[in-house]
């Protein structure tokens, strides 16, 4: 791939304006002209960036789609346009981003480029701190050049005043830029909160069994899902695919449980992306109906026609102060629903209770057919956690925010499912609860007024709605990149359009016979998703892949709660949620084809587990890094690791004047650009291969790969491998436990 860092590309001549000779004569055509041509490579930067802070919070982005991103970018500088046009506000956002673009930039070239903004832009001089600090437009040097060239005051580039419009933009903009300022604790909390689906279905799902056998469940649920979400909350620290986003889920799976665990994860992923995109489009038109009776019918068909208009521009468009923005008004919404129930609470729908044993009642299988399912969608975060993870450690690379934040954030919704638990079944007779098909909200507001049904429209719009939308996208993303290669013809376009939304429209057809025939329930479709799904995705995985991460994985943590990676605590977990499975096919289901279907899903997941094993999932690995960071704040590197700790080794760096011997697991590398070698002396190994990882991290936090020649010595035995221009990592297998390594970069190797 092309260095975008140094590409840019020539304006057109229909860019430029026409000079007088004495311009001419003072040689001032050159900067002039130079600022157009840096004013471009500033715009891309910056478009680019924002298009990808749009693509931070997709929840089912492939790693074949990201590469098409980034393939239509650099094609699109290359030919000198631009994908999209930035505003100023992210001209100001990403101020630090682009600076580099600016080097050695003299003072004319400096004045010449403000001249360049003002003209394409309206600057408002309080709302650009970031562009007047990157330019020196405050500089008084800067200012008498550009009275020089322009025969104007400087301050003649700023508007006087913001447009309303202008005005709202950039509010919007400093309201951005603070909630991703908040503490990366913080973002990752408020992110990782599994606020929304599964609540609207609790209080029907525990109708069966009462309020308080409901919160005893709810309280074991959460500190089960507690203790997953921080196993793959550390997986993703400790994983530099999912750390950079190199990669997603599906990659994550495929580096460390193997093909095999991959591919079952990509099927039990579009599994339950399909039922789950009909289970909301039940809960989201049966709320509707509830609150403007219109029939649910037509609201499926509003939401399949706003989905395939998001699907045609392949994004939401959500950025990560959207997400937290949306996330801060759910979780108020939360908080005032229940409200209204409160002076409705009766102790006799409190006291309720229905427990096998304990009520005199024999243990029926049945009264697990919807908890169990609905308890893991409650607390479901975990594709969350595994897409999220590069937003908060970008910012806190020792990822104690990360985990505590991913922690703090099941607690959280324990709290609130409680809350909400306590005061519907104790407002709402079980009986009413029991027989509702909509949402929880529905039936709420029959009992205390339409007040409640449109704060739950809000909340199901935000949630359900949207979730709607990105769970539409990643169906046909995971459909898209298994088409054959793309033609620009248009009606090839349009039927490759066709045949990737074809899951998305079979959801549609689907949702509006169970609404037509009244035969959807919200609660059930999501009991069953819960039970299919969810324990391989949110239970047996994240403590596999904890398990494999402490092994193999990139990077150490600053936390690491030793007792996640327990063998004792992993097998309990595995059997809990494998045996669940069973238990429903063999027990609690009645129907013929969901009995087939859960036996089916948990023999193969056994089959997948020891062809995991029999692949050395749980082998150990050294992984030896060396990293140039170009981001802002960024500091160039190695880093020894093995078995997932940080291992000191002995490291000679070998510069063009000088060598530099030191003993570390990590060290910071001064004057990268100057650096020829690393050899690294490696004593008592004990483990079975060696990864090997040479790249660089560009200003926008992409992971690219740097060329190098590796030389590894193990005993008599030595391997050479060439790194590659697409290559930044490679596999050695380990035969002895003492080895040397040595890394040659392209100015040594030249």
């Amino acid at each position: 791939m092309p260095d975008r860092n140094r590409m840019c590309a020539m304006p057109s001549s229909d860019d430029f304006e026409f000079y007088d000779r004495e311009q001419l004569l003072r040689g001032e055509i050159a900067p002039i002209r130079r600022a157009d041509t840096l004013l471009f490579a500033i715009e891309n930067r910056s478009a680019y960036l924002s298009a990808e802070s749009k693509k931070n919070t997709a929840l089912y982005r492939t790693a074949k789609e990201a590469q098409q991103s980034e393939q239509a970018f650099v094609e699109a500088m290359a030919s000198g346009r631009t994908l999209l046009q930035p505003k100023i506000q992210d001209i100001e956002r990403y101020a630090p981003n682009w600076l580099p673009i600016l080097g050695e930039a003299d003072v004319r070239l400096r004045a010449a480029l403000a001249h360049a903004l003002g003209k394409k832009y309206r600057l408002v001089f309080s709302a650009i701190p970031g562009i007047r600090a990157a330019l020196g437009l405050d500089d008084g040097v800067v200012q008498q050049t550009y009275r020089r060239l322009y025969k104007n005051d400087l301050a003649s580039i700023y508007a006087p005043k913001a447009t309303l419009a202008g005005r709202l933009r950039w509010l919007f903009a400093r309201l951005a830029r603070a909630l991703e300022a908040m503490p990366p604790f913080w973002v990752a909390f408020v992110l990782t909160l599994p606020v929304g689906p599964g609540l609207l279905a609790l209080p029907i799902a525990v109708a069966g069994i009462g309020a308080l056998p409901g919160v005893v469940l709810l309280l074991l649920f959460g500190f089960i899902n507690m203790i997953t979400v921080a196993s793959l909350a550390e997986t993703v620290a400790r994983s530099g695919t999912t750390r950079l986003g190199t990669g997603y889920l599906g990659q994550l799976v495929a580096e460390y449980l193997g093909n095999a665990g991959s591919v079952l994860l990509t099927v039990i992923l579009a599994v339950n992306n399909f039922l789950v995109l009909i289970a909301f489009y039940i809960g989201v038109s049966g709320t509707l109906e509830g609150a403007i009776h219109l029939p649910a019918e037509l609201w499926i068909l509003v939401l399949f026609a706003v989905g395939v208009y998001f699907l045609s521009r392949k994004s939401l468009n959500t950025t990560v102060a959207s997400t937290v923005f949306i996330n801060f008004i759910n979780v108020a919404l939360l908080v005032a629903i229940p409200l209204f129930a409160l002076p409705y609470i009766r102790a006799a729908n409190l006291t309720y209770m229905r427990v096998p044993f304990l009520s005199g009642e024999r243990f029926d299988p049945a009264f697990l057919q919807l908890v169990f399912g609905v308890m893991l969608s409650n607390y479901f975060s975990h594709l969350m956690v595994a897409n999220y993870g590069r937003v908060i450690i970008r910012r806190d690379a020792s990822a104690r925010s990360w985990i505590w934040g991913c922690i703090a954030a099941i607690a959280l919704t324990m709290l609130i499912s409680c809350v909400w638990v306590l005061t519907f079944n104790g407002s709402l007779p079980h009986l009413s609860l029991s027989g509702e098909t909509g949402t929880a909200v529905a039936a709420l507001a029959r009992q205390v007024g339409p007040a409640v049904n449109w704060l739950g429209v809000v909340f199901v719009i935000l949630s359900l709605g949207m979730a709607c939308i990105h769970i539409s996208l990643g169906l046909m993303f995971l459909v898209e990149e298994r088409l054959p290669l793309r033609s620009q013809k248009p009606l090839a376009k349009r039927l490759r359009f066709a045949a990737a939304i074809s899951p998305v429209l079979g959801v549609f057809l689907i949702s509006e016979w169970l609404a037509f025939n009244n035969r959807g329930s919200f609660a059930g479709l999501l009991s069953l998703v819960g039970v299919i799904a969810l324990p391989l995705l949110g239970g047996i995985f994240p403590v596999l892949l904890l398990n494999a991460t402490r092994r193999k994985g990139d990077f150490v943590p600053g936390v690491v709660l030793r007792f996640l990676g327990s063998p004792i605590l992993m097998g309990v977990i595995y059997i809990l949620f494998l045996g669940s499975i069973f238990v429903y096919g063999i027990f609690v289901w009645d129907g013929l084809g969901e009995r087939i279907v859960s036996i089916l899903l948990g023999l193969t997941i056994l089959i997948v587990s020891v062809a995991m094993l029999r692949g050395k999932f749980l082998g150990s690995r050294i992984v030896l890094e060396l990293r140039e960071d170009l981001s802002p704040a960024g500091t160039s590197l190695f880093s020894v690791t093995a078995r997932g700790k940080a291992l000191e080794t002995e490291v000679l760096l070998t510069y063009r004047n000088q060598d530099r011997r030191i003993r570390s697991a990590t060290a910071e590398i001064a004057d990268f650009n100057q650096l020829h070698s690393l050899h690294f002396e490696l004593h008592e190994l004990d483990v079975a291969e060696m990864k090997v990882w040479v790249h660089r991290i560009t200003p926008e936090w992409i992971s690219v790969a740097v060329p190098a020649e590796l030389e590894l010595r193990c005993g008599d035995a030595e391997t050479h491998v060439s790194l590659k221009n697409k290559e930044d990592q490679v596999l050695f297998p380990l035969a002895g436990k003492v080895c040397t390594l040595e890394i040659i970069l392209p100015e040594q190797v030249g």
